[in-house]
């Protein structure tokens, strides 16, 4: 098996598994010693290098399998699984994935409900945009993700236009947030699990609470994006804007969730989501739990930059019964740079509740007690 944008949970249940694996990753990281092959390398924009990369570092040996397990692998793997000889997904599903414009105008087609955009480099004028999109306009790069590279543009003056073709722009939606994970096998969806946001890129509940009418009406969109983009199997990880006049899509993705969401999805349905994973990429059956068995919180850590000069409240975070995972990675003095993307921590916080209301009245306590100082201000 080749893994492209490895994870550390992925790789550990590839070795309890006895699975022999090559990694190709970006940059270096944990130990992968026990790897028939390591390659750090970028993944590169153009197709013609990433066939290049794949040829001359992997293609002496075949593969049965290769696994995506973040969002910039999805285009690479797509093009190895057809140049190694593996188990083959469509590779205009992976570049619909991968690409938000052009993820957004094949699902426009479709009917598929979303806030207007439009490709930067075909905008006329800035004046045209704001007379379109209205103020802000969110500015995003089409191939990132976690937040990266994304801004708002609030005056007209200041929407420079570049033609380079890297940039999508949209209408800002002033609405909650949440997603829905499916595990797909053969053309269905296996399992479904909803995420609410409670405070983007730092708090996530698994399950959602949410209405039932707007669970179901989650689930339906869901099923309309994955029967649109034929994804036979894999994992999806798809969000939604819950506005008052009804649901936007916003965008999917086909890999594994972040922000710990399959940590949280762990000890919600007591299940191992990456065996899960695995199960779905080589074709084998899994018993997925038909519910959840608590409610799970996820917290995301990142005070912002700055000197961290007090952490409150660890002991007690650590010693609470409801805690499951705490892991902190500062200690007073270390420096907190800026916060790029939502894959940037300094820590995250995991509890378990038996219902909705005991892990939102836990969210509000765990609040209260636990704080990092930077410099003269507390978040």
């Amino acid at each position: 098996m080749l893994v492209i944008g490895p994870r550390r949970a992925l790789i550990d249940h590839l070795r309890a598994r006895g699975i022999p694996f090559s990694v190709w990753r970006e940059h270096a990281g944990f130990s992968l010693a026990d790897a028939q092959q390591v390659l750090t390398a970028p993944f590169w924009n153009t197709t013609e290098k990433l066939k290049r990369t794949i040829a001359e570092a992997f293609g002496d040996t075949r593969y049965s399998h290769v696994i995506a397990a973040t969002e910039g692998a999805v285009y690479p793997a797509a093009l190895a699984r057809r140049l190694l000889g593996a188990r083959l997904s469509p590779a205009t599903t992976a570049l619909r994935c991968r690409d938000k414009l052009a993820m957004k105008e094949y699902l426009a087609e479709f009917d598929i409900p979303m806030t207007d955009f439009m490709a930067e480099s075909a905008a006329p004028s800035a004046g045209d945009v704001f007379a379109r999109l209205g103020t802000p306009v969110v500015r995003k790069r089409r191939k990132s993700s976690g937040g990266r590279e994304l801004s708002f543009v609030r005056r007209e003056q200041d929407l420079v236009l570049q033609k380079d073709g890297r940039n999508i722009l949209e209408r800002f939606v002033s609405a909650p947030e949440a997603s829905i994970e499916s595990f797909v096998n053969g053309g269905q969806i296996r399992f479904v699990n909803t995420t609410r946001y409670v405070e983007k890129r730092h708090v996530n509940f698994v399950p959602a609470d949410l209405d039932e009418a707007v669970l179901s009406a989650m689930l339906e969109l869901n099923r309309r994006v994955l029967r649109a983009l034929k994804i036979n199997w894999g994992i999806t990880h798809l969000e939604v804007y819950l506005t008052e006049a009804g649901l936007l899509f916003g965008e999917i993705a086909l890999r594994p969730p972040g922000g710990y969401i399959m940590n949280a999805m762990r000890h919600a349905y007591g299940f191992d989501p990456w065996a899960a994973f695995v199960a779905m990429e080589l074709n084998e059956s899994f018993a997925f739990p038909q519910g959840p068995s608590g409610y799970a919180c996820v917290e995301v850590l990142h005070p912002g930059s700055g000197r961290v000069t007090e952490v409150r409240g660890e002991q007690l975070v650590r010693e609470h019964p409801a805690t499951r995972e705490f892991r902190l990675k500062v200690v007073v003095g270390d420096v907190i740079g800026e916060r790029q993307g939502a894959g940037e921590d300094v820590g995250y916080l995991l509890h378990l509740s038996p219902s909705p209301a005991a892990r939102l009245a836990l969210l509000d306590e765990f609040h209260r007690n636990l704080s990092i100082r930077l410099e003269e201000q507390s978040v």
